[in-house]
């Protein structure tokens, strides 16, 4: 179904006019993908479109959720600038998404040449960085010739911008936060594909709902769903209507209209989405109340639980006597709890709980980014899952100081993270990373 309404002829006459236009929707790739789908550029020198994003996370979701739009093909990420660059020169990229810092030092490197771009598109601009004003600015006086379209979740928060590079443009109105907010959602906040999908297995198993729904509006992404939760019968689709359930689960940002079809299909609504995107949501109910997602914590208590399972299964089974020969001496210079402790913590192997993460070591990576730079955890988090690969569940502390932050991560992960931090665009600013200094 059509979750945002259809361009009307006025908007559809300046898109292929090539005139500039104002699209107001949530901050959601999918709410954006009606605009994006429209109006198609023909070919011509490479890129022909430039969507620039407010940071990494928002790329990928774009790419994602424009899979199956020809005239985008092929839609490139500029998460490195080696690679994009290779791309670039070879004229191998008909779209390019990339956060407005990105853009500027490709442009100032040469290797992006805005001249010949047809048609740029600012998505969200209000979340950005502070500073991003200034880059967009002079961005989009290096691309003079090209048609500007701005995405915004409210236009009045970007009417400077507006006034500069699209004055008396038309406003598409897909979807604009209520004047009066009613209702109780719960939310959980999730940075990359997996991550949400943990977060759904968990909600699923600790609400334990009689019957369940997830939405997506994404359907290509439906047949991954499928096989997540293939066990409890769960029903997926990307319509918010249906018959009334237990519990939905929302595995994307919401829109106004949406929201109010989930809450009149369901008892319990639980959205997922990332911490960058929870201020637009808490425009559109009265009440958010967070999902308690599993900490290390609770899986350390779990791992204790197991531990005291095997130890009390094994003392049944019998057969210790040569434990208990080895041991017996040391029960007369120690409390024999302290004894049976030791000698679980020697032996590792035999106490290790399958299919549980073991717990995060001590090892750190030092950002030169912190609060001064409006950093938040749900930025790094988000950059981690998405540029390096790694899952949310396996990070651990993120310390986040006045002009730097420290980033709890395995000893195996510390390499991968750090040159996957290296370069990358954060808050609209360039990341350096290394391990922390001892």
């Amino acid at each position: 179904m059509d979750l945002v309404p259809a361009l009307d002829a006025a908007h559809r006459a300046a898109l292929t006019g090539g005139k500039p236009l104002v699209y107001v929707c949530p901050p959601a790739a999918w709410a954006a993908r009606p605009m994006l789908a429209a109006a198609p550029i023909e070919s011509g020198e490479t890129p022909t479109t430039v969507i620039v994003v407010p940071e990494i996370a928002t790329a990928w979701d774009v790419q994602r959720s424009t899979l199956d739009l020809a005239h985008l093909q092929s839609v490139a990420v500029a998460s490195g600038r080696t690679r994009i660059g290779r791309l670039l020169r070879a004229g191998a990229v008909r779209t390019l998404v990339v956060t407005p810092q990105d853009a500027l030092d490709l442009v100032r490197q040469t290797t992006l040449k805005l001249t010949p771009v047809r048609r740029i598109v600012i998505l969200w601009p209000e979340t950005a960085h502070a500073d991003a004003a200034e880059v967009l600015d002079t961005l989009l006086a290096d691309a003079r010739d090209a048609q500007r379209i701005f995405v915004t979740s409210d236009e009045t928060r970007i009417a400077d911008l507006l006034t500069r590079h699209a004055h008396r443009a038309p406003v598409a109105v897909a979807s604009r936060p209520p004047h009066a907010s009613t209702g109780t959602v719960r939310f959980a906040t999730a940075s990359g594909e997996e991550d949400v999908r943990l977060v759904v297995q968990e909600a699923l198993n600790s609400i334990n709902p009689d019957s369940a729904r997830i939405w997506d509006p994404l359907p290509h992404r439906h047949e991954a769903w499928a096989s997540v939760t293939a066990a409890d019968a769960v029903e997926i689709g990307e319509d918010p209507a249906g018959e009334r359930v237990a519990l939905v689960l929302a595995v994307d940002c919401v829109s106004q209209e949406v929201i109010a079809q989930l809450r009149a299909s369901a008892e319990d609504v639980l959205v997922v989405l990332r911490a960058d995107q929870v201020p637009y949501l808490e425009r559109l109910v009265e009440t958010l109340r967070p999902f308690p997602r599993r900490s290390e914590a609770d899986r350390a208590r779990d791992r204790a639980s197991e531990l005291r399972r095997r130890v009390r299964e094994r003392v049944r089974q019998g057969g210790l006597d040569g434990q208990l020969l080895a041991l017996a001496p040391l029960f007369q210079e120690f409390d024999p709890a302290l004894v049976a402790a030791a000698a679980a913590d020697l032996a590792p192997a035999a106490t290790a709980v399958p299919d549980v993460p073991d717990a995060l070591a001590k090892t750190r990576v030092h950002l030169d980014l912190g609060s001064s730079d409006r950093l938040r955890p749900g930025d790094v988090v988000g950059v981690i899952a998405n540029v390096v690969g790694i899952p949310g569940k396996n990070i651990g502390r993120i310390d986040i100081r006045d002009r730097f932050t420290l980033v709890e991560v395995r000893p195996d992960d510390l390499d991968a993270v750090v040159r996957g931090l290296t370069g990358a665009v954060i808050r609209g600013r360039r990341v350096s990373a290394r391990p922390e200094s001892r």
